[in-house]
């Protein structure tokens, strides 16, 4: 094999591995002007198996502060006004058990709980805009067709082994590794972390297929659950235009194209060959329950299914992968852009572990309720299912209270370093705005077409109510405590002292909260709240520890 010098990278992140959660983490990077290196073995996108579908309102959210949201949803197939339900029948040309509307956070028009809606939209679609997008920044060197071989980190870099195209190898440095590299990744093995949970007793078979014969009796869905063949599973539309998926449950041994089309027409309910069915693809797979011991070291960190695996009933992976590229981009930016303190790194495990065991239990759930043990009842499956199609409270609730970068006015010891104090549990169906401190920001709209979301700054923002309390604040016993305007100034001369990048805002709008001041973090989730602005700490929220 040919060895070609080994150049050095001028750039301070490594990104290994250019699925969703690579090429999320190189766009988050972007976002706040720190070049990577993306290396991806894929020269192309397959369209052939189209993986993830559903991108929920907060990943699109995140789409929207890249300035990708549009363009997704412009070449989407299937619009949030198109369809937005899905029917458990016994076959598809048979009769409706039970329906399930308003699915997967999907919705026709402005919503006053998210500023997007969410997107039914196959992965590679969504791979090749982020490509497109990560290119546009000018700040991604995305190398296609190459592949890293070997990963090595020492007291102050990483270095790595890449493969080119034509075999040859070289060598690249930097300060920080992702490691994107899914399920069976290098990244992991190389800092010695293990994956720890267990798998389901029986594979799946997933399909692609084309039937332009194919037209349900009971109309247009975007999920047909069919629970009366021998081996039951759902169907759904990847366009209007003939163009199918398959999921297929408990399917033992192999399954060829012809089997597989046997399959999909009994799920249907008429003859393969009535319905001119073409396999394109078929992909058999395990729900896998895995969660790794370890999310990073100290100069690599483990970005999506490098550190989590969940079965995709409900839609959560694809998207819980993608916050975990904005959490570890924003902090790594904050250190490398020389504001952020040493300790916020290590919080990225603290704050996504508990995301990513809260979707792998919904996701577990979600698995129970299907193939053997699919209720039969509408009762039942309203009962069983709808956790799966309705999930606000998981994609939009979670919340880093309790993390040692959340000023929630706990004490600065007590062991807040080693992690996360117990939150309130999340309703997994069911999001409540709130402005407490950890969670997401709750969404309004400040005027047609423009979110609060929209005004933030790219770093992070205080907000002050646009009432009496943005001019003055009172103590406990009533007695002044100040101009807040004047105090907003402290804040501002304290950040700029501290080089942190702070925008201030006059808030408009009257939404949860409306008379809290509120302090922001990059990605859109509250650092701190209070009635006080002096009593802000900005030492404790950028990672530097707590003042005082």
């Amino acid at each position: 094999m040919k060895r070609h010098p080994l150049p050095t990278s001028s750039e301070p992140v490594i990104v290994i591995g250019g699925g969703p959660a690579g090429l999320a983490s190189a766009a988050e990077l972007a976002f706040h002007g720190v070049r990577s290196v993306l290396v991806e073995p894929r020269t192309e996108v397959s369209y052939a198996r189209p993986r993830a579908k559903t991108t929920s309102p907060r990943t699109m959210e995140h789409f929207r502060r890249w300035g990708v949201a549009d363009e997704i949803r412009r070449r989407a197939p299937l619009s949030p006004a198109w369809n937005r339900r899905v029917v458990f029948c016994d076959r598809l040309d048979g009769t409706v058990i039970t329906e399930f509307h308003e699915v997967f956070g999907l919705s026709d028009g402005p919503h006053h709980l998210f500023a997007e809606s969410g997107q039914q939209v196959g992965q590679p679609l969504v791979e090749d805009v982020l490509r497109a997008h990560v290119r546009s920044t000018g700040l991604v060197d995305l190398r296609l067709g190459h592949r890293v071989t070997a990963l090595r980190e020492d007291a102050d870099s990483v270095t790595v082994t890449v493969e080119g195209p034509d075999g040859s190898t070289y060598v690249l440095t930097a300060l920080y590794a992702l490691g994107c590299d899914g399920g069976s990744s290098l990244a992991r093995r190389t800092i010695g972390a293990v994956l720890h949970g267990t798998s389901a007793p029986a594979a799946n078979l997933n399909a692609v297929f084309r039937s332009a014969a194919l037209r349900p009796a009971m109309g247009d869905a975007l999920h047909y659950w069919a629970i009366g063949p021998r081996v039951p599973g759902a169907v759904g539309p990847l366009d209007r235009a003939g163009l199918w998926w398959a999921s297929l449950a408990g399917v033992e041994g192999s399954c060829d194209a012809e089997g597989a089309a046997g399959l999909v027409a009994a799920l249907v309910g008429r003859p393969a060959a009535e319905l001119d069915i073409e396999i394109l693809s078929t992909d058999p797979w395990t729900p896998r329950m895995l969660l790794s011991d370890r999310f990073g070291s100290d100069r690599v960190f483990l970005v999506g299914e490098s550190a989590h695996l969940n079965p995709p009933f409900g839609g959560h992976g694809f998207n819980t992968c993608v916050g975990d590229a904005v959490n570890i981009g924003w902090k790594l930016a904050a250190v490398l852009n020389g504001w952020g303190g040493p300790h916020l790194l290590r919080t990225y495990e603290a704050e996504r572990r508990r995301v990513a065991e809260q979707t792998i239990a919904s996701a577990t759930t979600n698995l129970r309720a299907t193939g053997r043990g699919l209720a039969h009842t509408a009762e039942d499956l309203q009962r069983t299912k709808n956790e799966e199609f309705h999930s606000l409270g998981l994609t939009l609730g979670y919340t880093y209270a309790g993390s040692p970068v959340i000023d929630d006015g706990g004490p600065a010891d007590g062991g807040r370093t080693a992690g996360l104090t117990a939150p309130p549990p999340v309703d997994v169906e069911t999001y409540v705005p709130s402005t407490a401190a950890g969670g997401r920001l709750p969404h309004v709209w400040t005027r047609p077409g423009r979110a609060l979301y929209d005004d933030l700054g790219p770093a992070f923002t205080l907000l002050l109510p646009d009432d009496g309390n943005a001019e003055k604040t009172e103590n406990a016993d009533g007695s002044a405590a100040g101009n807040a305007v004047r105090e907003a100034g402290r804040v501002v001369a304290r950040a700029e002292e501290g080089k942190v990048p702070l925008t201030v805002l006059r808030r408009t709008d009257h939404g949860v909260g409306a008379h809290d001041f509120l302090l922001v973090r990059p990605d859109q989730h509250i650092a701190w709240r209070g009635a006080r602005l002096d009593d802000i700490d900005l030492s404790l929220v950028t990672g530097h520890g707590r003042t005082g």
